[in-house]
């Protein structure tokens, strides 16, 4: 473990925050975008993968203060099982809101996820207190 003593967020945790914010953003509008003609069953099946990014940017409120390694981990699984369907879901997309609905979950949670695998960012969240 490097010598990490500085009380300042680095570059890679900010942007992993940032983005997780961005993506719970989009992610409301998205819900909100394609909520009208489904059903009950629908509109589960649609929100299941939002609330991992939900709680993601709920733990990313904590990234500046006392978080341990236990809530970037918790981070990274909860993108895990938010982005492993979306790639099959992105392939079977019929309409157009679908389509935008499983890229945007792509392209703003993998960078997250990459930037949380970073050596920064480990060092960040296991330095000392």
């Amino acid at each position: 473990m490097s010598d990490v003593r500085e009380s300042v967020l680095p570059r890679q945790v900010r942007a992993a925050r940032l983005l997780l914010f961005a993506l719970a953003f989009l992610g409301m509008v998205v819900v909100l975008a394609r909520s009208g003609g489904l059903t009950s069953y629908g509109l589960g099946d649609m929100m299941a993968p939002w609330l991992f990014v939900w709680v993601c940017a709920l733990l990313a409120l904590t990234y500046g203060g006392g978080a341990r390694g236990g809530v970037r981990i918790t981070t990274i699984v909860l993108l895990l099982f938010m982005l492993l369907p979306t790639v099959s879901r992105l392939s079977g997309a019929d309409a157009p809101l679908e389509f935008l609905d499983a890229g945007l979950r792509i392209a703003l949670g993998a960078p997250a996820l990459v930037l949380l695998f970073l050596n920064e960012s480990r060092d960040w969240f296991e330095r000392e207190r």
